[in-house]
């Protein structure tokens, strides 16, 4: 595996130009030659004519340093809290030792992204940037293995606890790009009711060494190689 993969996710959309500028003027992204691209994170927009939906990539998610002037700074630009989070930021105890906040907003026709900050402090540079992408599963195991067939390695196993059942969570490296894959009770062992026509609807690995060419995961996963 090359050191500098990079998964690029792909955002279908209606309506191209006007996904391009609230991504531009409500999140801070530039253009950069056919890429939406803010930090260290890249978005492909894609055209289609069908209405979107949630699907099997839930959302992305942007590291910041400061959730809550990063959170208030868009607001002031227009974004608008998504009905994940509708009460705003909230907290998962259970990541990275000290715990993670985190808030989703309403992106391009409804598409979900994520502002996340971990709450050591702890920070890169050069953030606002990827953190991850959040992708649903109905089978765990069979996600974690077609990841590591791509080339991921795996960096966290929590179970999280709550009053539905345990969610089981993954996060994988790849090369540059994290993914997260998370099995909630809602989904386990059954028929997963995504939305065939999704905003986060497939995802670009750059820079793998892999054969170029579409792969085909678990629960109708779609990852283009490039």
């Amino acid at each position: 595996m090359a050191e500098k993969a990079t998964l690029i996710p792909e955002l279908a959309v209606t309506d191209v130009p006007a996904a391009a500028s609230m991504l531009r003027d409500v999140f801070g992204f530039v253009d950069d030659g056919g890429l939406m691209r803010l930090g260290d994170q890249a978005v492909a927009l894609v055209a289609v004519d069908a209405p979107g939906g949630h699907g099997v990539i839930d959302h992305l998610a942007l590291a910041v340093a400061d959730l809550d002037a990063t959170l208030a700074a868009m607001q002031e630009r227009g974004a608008l809290l998504e009905a994940t989070t509708p009460n705003g930021p909230r907290e998962i105890a259970e990541f990275w030792d000290a715990g993670m906040r985190y808030v989703f907003l309403a992106g391009p026709e409804g598409a979900r992204i994520e502002l996340c900050a971990r709450r050591d402090g702890t920070a890169r540079a050069g953030l606002p940037g990827h953190d991850h992408l959040g992708i649903p599963c109905t089978d765990i195991a069979a996600s974690v293995t077609f990841w590591v067939g791509l080339g991921a390695q795996p960096m966290a196993a929590v179970n999280l606890t709550r009053a539905d059942g345990v969610t089981h969570v993954r996060f994988l490296s790849l090369g540059d790009s994290v993914v997260e894959l998370y099995e909630p009770p809602a989904l386990r062992g059954r028929a997963a009711d995504f939305a065939a026509t999704a905003l986060w609807r497939g995802v670009r690995l750059a820079g793998s060494g892999q054969v170029p060419g579409p792969r085909r995961g678990p629960d109708g996963l779609r990852v283009t190689v490039v």
